[in-house]
């Protein structure tokens, strides 16, 4: 294989020593700040998602926490998923052909895009991983510990994303198509680890404000029809498969045939994009939702003429070199460049955060807070101090809520940064003096609330009454167990 494909292999490792030297340049973001956060706080789970990522994250930090390190992980996975495509394309397809889809894969701008350290890339390896021991455990010998690692690995990626329940789904119904009856006692043993994985999820939740219930189903939806939403759904699988790639698609459709590498592919990817499609009338759709599912995109590519094929692999990796490109050119431009730019502070306090940090040693009177949670988490990294989110009734990044009573700050004086101007009116009345101050670095506006005698029962009437019936309104038909916001602020009542 290496050398028949000595030239595409060239090609992928010379993206591949690009993808290290871009994970080292790229600045820390802020989600993978804040799951950072999720692992230097261990828990069954968090607001947002189940937990994988954090345990990930806390296993990691006993060689290193520095946040390059940890994308290793993706990086890793991306050469993982790779071989993974390979070893399952075998079962259906020549050697050669389905090194050859690997070898896209890496070649492909998705390779580019995975590389940042998110619960995203956590759910695409143990999914696939799973779906290669469900397979293995039907072709192959060994079939019971094939199933058992299959069972390990699907139970992961539920833990990972909620977005791992279709893929389960769809699993089911190709191996009950495939292998009928024969499916049962592999099936059997599956189910019994990953409903352990959703039982502990269902604990932590029980316990837990059904925090990953409440903010996956209820506030993160949207209730009004939009195009802009359906568009950007259309948008994303366009750009995922590529123009070209959906072109090659219809050349070759003659070679669609209903064999089994069909029927897994069409069990998988019809049911979530229909899933996605229903999801995307009313909400936007990330690239990172597809994650999960792109693997059997590119198996879809064997089907494809070999001409095709190779002007596939052609046009995929001139694509993804000009993504290296523009990534560089962008990380190239120094950020005096950018002074008059609307984000100019954002982009400083993400490649400079320790001029910040230094700033901050000036307020050590009192505890520090910022407004959003994405500052918050890379502030806590960069300064190594526990900085935390207030005023903020946004239903993203809520962590803090749990890991914050803000009943210990009656009567304290507090401070409060932003990037942005701060509105003295919204801290009028929780504060009984405020006080604001801006600061410059290299360029860029900084601001810093000093809010004197902080009032509980204000910011409970302001803001926590506001949370509790976005957030915490939990449906009469869930029972509780524990509710550290009800339990806090309300004495466990659910109205």
């Amino acid at each position: 294989m290496i050398k028949l494909y000595s030239k595409e292999i060239k090609i992928v490792f010379l993206i591949f020593i690009f993808k290290i030297i871009l994970i080292s340049l790229v600045p820390l973001t802020g989600d993978e700040a804040y799951f950072i956060k999720w692992g230097n706080t261990l828990s069954m789970g968090y607001y947002d998602h189940p937990p994988m990522v954090g345990w990930l994250i806390y296993l990691m930090s006993f060689v290193s926490d520095n946040y390059v390190f940890y994308r290793f992980f993706s990086v890793a996975t991306t050469l993982i998923v790779a071989y993974l495509i390979y070893k399952i394309a075998q079962l259906y397809m020549e050697q050669k052909r389905a090194f050859y889809i690997a070898l896209l894969f890496l070649a492909s701008p998705v390779d580019i895009l995975i590389s940042l350290f998110t619960n995203d890339v956590a759910l695409l390896l143990f999914g696939t991983l799973g779906v290669f021991f469900l397979l293995y455990s039907f072709e192959k010998e060994r079939k019971t510990l094939y199933a058992i690692l299959s069972g390990l690995f699907l139970g992961f990626a539920f833990l990972s994303k909620y977005f791992a329940a279709f893929l389960l789904i769809s699993l089911l119904i190709f191996v009950f198509i495939k292998y009928k009856t024969k499916a049962i006692k592999n099936v059997s043993i599956i189910s019994v680890i990953v409903i352990l994985a959703i039982a502990q999820n269902l604990y932590f939740n029980y316990n837990c404000c059904w925090n990953n219930i409440m903010f996956n189903f209820f506030a993160r939806t949207s209730s009004e029809y939009n195009l802009e939403t359906i568009g950007n759904f259309f948008l994303n699988l366009t750009y995922l498969v590529t123009p070209w790639g959906f072109y090659f698609l219809y050349k070759s459709r003659k070679n669609f045939k209903n064999n089994d590498l069909m029927k897994l592919i069409s069990s998988i990817l019809i049911l979530i994009f229909v899933v996605f499609f229903i999801v995307a009338l009313k909400n936007e759709l990330g690239i990172h939702w597809f994650i999960l599912f792109i693997p059997y995109l590119f198996l879809l590519f064997s089907f494809l003429d070999d001409v095709y094929l190779l002007k596939l692999f052609k046009y995929n990796y001139i694509f993804t070199f000009i993504h290296i490109i523009i990534l560089f050119v962008a990380l190239s431009i120094p950020t005096s460049f950018l002074e008059k730019q609307k984000y100019y502070s954002d982009i400083i306090y993400a490649t400079e955060p320790e001029l910040i940090c230094k700033k901050f040693e000036q307020y050590a009177d009192g505890e520090l807070f910022t407004l959003g949670y994405t500052t918050a988490s890379m502030l806590s990294y960069s300064c190594k101090r526990d900085i935390k989110m207030l005023f903020n009734d946004s239903k993203f990044g809520r962590l803090d809520d749990k890991l914050l009573d803000i009943r210990s700050l009656d009567a304290k004086d507090i401070y409060l940064f932003d990037n942005h101007e701060i509105k003295t009116n919204e801290l009028d009345g929780v504060c009984t003096e405020v006080l604001i101050e801006e600061f410059y670095i290299k360029g860029a506006k900084f601001h810093m609330a000093k809010c004197s005698g902080f009032n509980y029962e204000s910011y409970k009437k302001e803001h926590l009454e506001l949370q509790k019936k976005r957030f915490y309104t939990i449906a009469k038909w869930l029972p509780i167990g524990k509710c550290y916001f009800l339990d806090r602020y309300y004495e466990g009542k659910r109205d």
